[in-house]
């Protein structure tokens, strides 16, 4: 994916301290923006946090100091509740308190016309009037985020600091998983929040992090899974971590799909992939770890159940025309003799009426090289009455699938030596401290009784180990 340029000015700009939000009360109408005022920003206030925001907005505004004590509380206390329903249940960092981080997620994931078109193009070809009216509103969306909404109730209502409220700075996410995936989304939610740049000057940021990022869902996650019931994409949040250096051994078969994933990502022509061989033998971490080292890139990955084969149509009627690069995983791909699913594997190999979008590759992972199961009854001719009077054409097109990849890499059980180096990676990566005979002797006993030699059986073992210490 092409990337835009950036002033280096804007390369320099270094995040200020968190300030120190002083509430501030409307002495006029003129103070603070008029909800009603936001046009390409109005879908920021459609949820229940934002209709309790505005009613809570309006008291705020009130000249009547001497109003209603319970009801106010009441309308805090709703809007508390709202957001407190959604950032305890988080798993990211939240950036400010639960409010501001409320309202950021909200304008990250705003469908506003600027937004959409910043993903696609660089900035410099949105139109000057919807920058414009961007830039207007985006001013008024700053005063709603760095202002202090709960210092301002306290005053409004004359709470003194010991007077014991529900706070918006103590709400707590669920868990925090690693940023490394959502690392540019907790930037470009900091400088919103501290940055000193006026909103003209922000504008360009925030249409770069879309256009290298994505929008909407496709910005906040890098991993995704189909759902066939709704048919739709689901965004996967805790991603297996798992790197290319940590996978020892293969490193002749992972050449040439190293190669292929490279040209991918760079925007030229690249193979499916069949990766096939030994269980545990780290075809699936491989594709994670690809991943992984490729996301900042722009590659993504969909995982697709063998089952749902069928919805590839609609799958990448959803991925076509996207800046992303997509690869399209299927795990533990295998056909038996009465399904059919592989008919729908052969058009996307093959490419139908309608052509595959550039942006999407095949890889699946499988334990068989002949991904569809055959019997010997299937080449004996006039064994059955039943029989296909043209059964070696069923034989041939089914063995004739796993030709249809471009790219086939074989994974076959690692010898006893490269097992041993597996297990001193993932005991480095998990921090396991002991004499490497006795380290090793202990592994080569753990394999024989747990699903042989393997790069899964070696970080079994080394799990194992780390729980028992």
């Amino acid at each position: 994916m092409a990337q835009p340029k950036i002033s280096k000015a804007a390369q320099k700009i270094k995040l200020a301290p968190a300030p120190k939000l002083k509430p501030v009360l409307p002495v006029s109408k003129k103070s603070w923006p008029a909800l009603k005022s936001f046009e390409l920003f109005s879908g920021l206030f459609q949820d229940e946090a934002g209709e309790a925001f505005k009613k809570f907005f309006k008291w705020v505004q009130k000249e009547n100091r001497q109003q209603d004590a319970a009801r106010s509380l009441r309308l805090y206390r709703k809007l508390w509740k709202a957001l407190a329903e959604r950032e305890e249940f988080t798993r990211g960092p939240l950036v400010g308190t639960g409010l501001q981080d409320y309202w950021l997620e909200r304008f990250l994931d705003d469908p506003n016309p600027l937004h959409r078109k910043a993903e696609l193009v660089p900035f410099h070809q949105i139109g000057p009037a919807l920058k414009d009216l961007y830039i207007e509103e985006l001013e008024h969306f700053l005063v709603l985020l760095r202002t202090d909404w709960e210092g301002l109730f306290r005053q409004k209502r004359g709470l003194g600091k010991g007077a014991v409220i529900p706070s918006f700075s103590e709400m707590r996410p669920m868990e925090v998983l690693p940023a490394s995936g959502n690392r540019a989304r907790v930037e470009i939610k900091e400088k919103l929040l501290r940055s000193s740049l006026r909103s003209a000057q922000l504008v360009p940021e925030i249409a770069a992090y879309f256009f290298e990022n994505g929008f909407g869902l496709f910005g906040r996650y890098r991993a995704f899974r189909w759902n066939s019931r709704v048919q739709a994409l689901e965004g996967i949040s805790a991603t297996d971590p798992i790197r290319l250096e940590n996978l020892v051994g293969y490193d002749e078969q992972r050449k040439p799909l190293l190669e292929n994933i490279q040209a991918f990502v760079q925007g030229k022509p690249a193979n499916n992939v069949l990766l096939y061989g030994e269980r545990g033998t780290g075809k699936s971490s491989t594709v994670k770890a690809l991943l992984n080292a490729h996301h900042v890139k722009g590659l993504r990955l969909v995982e697709v159940f063998p089952a749902d084969l069928n919805d590839f149509p609609v799958i990448l009627a959803a991925l076509r025309g996207r800046p992303e690069k997509f690869i399209l995983f299927v795990d533990d791909l295998s056909f038996e003799e009465n399904e059919t699913q592989y008919k729908s594997l052969k058009a996307l190999l093959e490419g139908s009426v309608e052509t595959a979008p550039a942006n999407a590759i095949l890889i699946a992972t499988s334990n068989r090289r002949h991904l569809v199961r055959e019997y010997f009854s299937e080449r004996e001719e006039g064994v059955r009455k039943d029989s296909e009077v043209h059964g070696q054409d069923t034989v041939e097109e089914k063995l004739s699938l796993a030709d249809r990849f471009g790219l086939v890499i074989s994974f076959y059980t690692p010898d006893q030596e490269t097992f041993l180096r597996m297990v001193d990676s993932w005991a480095k990566v998990e921090g396991i401290k002991a004499p490497v005979s006795e380290l090793h002797l202990k592994a080569l006993q753990w394999s024989r009784f747990n699903n042989g030699r393997s790069g899964r059986t070696a970080r079994q073992f080394i799990k194992d180990l780390k729980g028992k210490q």
